[in-house]
């Protein structure tokens, strides 16, 4: 699947800041992007304060034009408190945005709030990490997304928490390693709209097919890469189906060769996981556009996701997607966590043999007297 829209999210810029765009700041920033030529002092921040919940729409500073928190959210942020035990971590990060075509404030944004389980050891250790702060120095001009990120304990009690950074005020990696080794135990989009953006919906449920088959992701490969005739299975996951597994097929990967010529291919990932979790994030609705809407120009290849019962039988799920037809956040978040149990690449469009060029010859270009 295919589709287009905007990305944004909260960032945090260095000392010498310009607006970029997400996926190369996230892309240089992991290779390293701090340069630091001042004298570094280091400090805890004060203790977060304790709140009723966890909030992610506190977050929704998010759809402002410089992306920072007001005061009365970033004065209660700050470090873990003493003695606080956490029994639930929450993160909220952003996701599309959609603009109206008379305006250039967004019609439709949302949060993807996570919730994870596990030894919060290594987290509150990597959070207890001092921050860096720098007396005139230089740093890159870059700017990185970090997600908001909320402790809460037994009573129900949160704390907003704040990412320990380094003198250029980026984020150091050891929350981003300890969040990676929990478990998500939950999902969802939270959307921030006005009512008359879009409207929800959800699609037709999926026929239940003999099994899941990846060829019919061979379709990309054709003409504009519109939908084949199979897309007529696709649809939500019906009622009384109980999957035990998913099968994710994703075009547009390397060209194998062989004695026949150059394959275009398919890359079929059989996966196993919480599929609770899974299912429950698919279950969620679409978006579709109430009047005119504009959507950034940008491509987003969503590999086509089959879900497998205990019998073998398969359906062709639709992923939940917005009005300009990009995934919601959740999916790709989910699949990424589960466990890939075979890889198989499969040989899906023959290439045309490109034909050799031949030059005219000399009585064709010869001009008459």
């Amino acid at each position: 699947m295919i589709g287009a829209a905007l990305a944004s999210g909260r960032h945090r810029p260095g000392l010498v800041a310009t607006t970029v765009t997400l996926m190369a700041v996230l892309a240089l920033c992991l290779g390293g992007c701090t340069v630091i030529t001042g004298g570094v002092t280091h400090y805890t921040p004060a203790p977060a304060a304790l709140q009723e919940k966890a909030d992610c729409l506190a977050t929704s500073y998010w759809n402002e034009p410089l992306m920072t928190a007001p005061p009365d959210v970033a004065d209660k942020m700050g470090s873990v408190p003493q003695g606080f035990v956490p029994v639930d971590v929450v993160e909220c990060s952003p996701g599309q945005r959609i603009f109206r075509q008379v305006s250039t404030e967004p019609a439709w944004a949302s949060i993807l709030e996570q919730h994870f389980s596990g030894d919060y050891g290594p987290l509150l250790a990597a959070l207890a990490e001092q921050s860096e702060r720098q007396n005139g120095g230089n740093c890159v001009a870059m700017a990185e997304t970090i997600p908001d990120l909320w402790l809460v304990n037994a009573a129900g009690r949160a704390a907003h928490v704040e990412w320990p950074h380094d003198a250029c005020n980026f984020s150091k990696p050891g929350v981003r390693k300890a969040l990676e080794a929990l478990k998500v135990t939950s999902s969802k989009s939270i959307d921030v709209r006005p009512p008359d953006a879009v409207e929800s919906f959800t699609p037709a449920p999926a026929r239940i097919l003999a099994g899941a088959n990846c060829m019919t992701t061979a379709h990309w490969y054709e003409g504009a890469g519109l939908a084949d005739p199979s897309a007529k299975d696709m649809g939500s996951i019906p009622e009384g189906f109980d999957p035990v597994s998913a099968v994710e097929c994703t075009a547009f990967g390397e060209n194998f060769t062989d004695a026949k010529g150059t394959w275009r291919t398919i890359t079929e990932k059989r996966l196993t996981g919480d599929m609770a979790v899974l299912v429950k994030t698919l279950r969620e609705t679409s978006d579709k556009a109430v009047g005119p809407l504009v959507c950034e120009a940008s491509l987003e290849i969503i590999p086509d996701l089959w879900l497998v019962d205990a019998e073998g039988k398969a359906i062709h799920v639709q992923w939940p997607q917005t009005a300009c037809h990009k995934s919601k956040p959740g999916t790709k978040e989910m699949l990424a966590r589960m466990h890939v149990v075979k890889i198989k690449v499969l040989k899906a469009v023959l290439q045309e043999t490109p034909r050799p060029k031949t030059l005219p010859s000399a009585a064709s270009t010869r001009t008459a007297p």
